[in-house]
């Protein structure tokens, strides 16, 4: 799920609400990150239900260059 997607399916009526599921475990502030247009992080899908913390608590926050 995108933003724009996101917009355009609850414009649509299409859906009232949008899940970011993916988008969550990569961006701890994927709200802010939405909000101020900021890029989001890519998931690792190879450490999805490995079992450790590894992919899931060790993606940061976003931090301008």
């Amino acid at each position: 799920m995108t933003l724009d997607r996101a917009n355009a399916l609850i414009s649509e009526g299409t859906i009232d609400l949008a899940a970011f599921g993916q988008a969550f475990i990569a961006n701890p502030d994927l709200v802010a990150r939405l909000r101020e247009g900021f890029p989001l992080a890519v998931p690792d899908k190879a450490t999805f239900y490995g079992g450790g913390a590894a992919g899931y608590v060790d993606y940061p926050s976003y931090q301008a260059a």
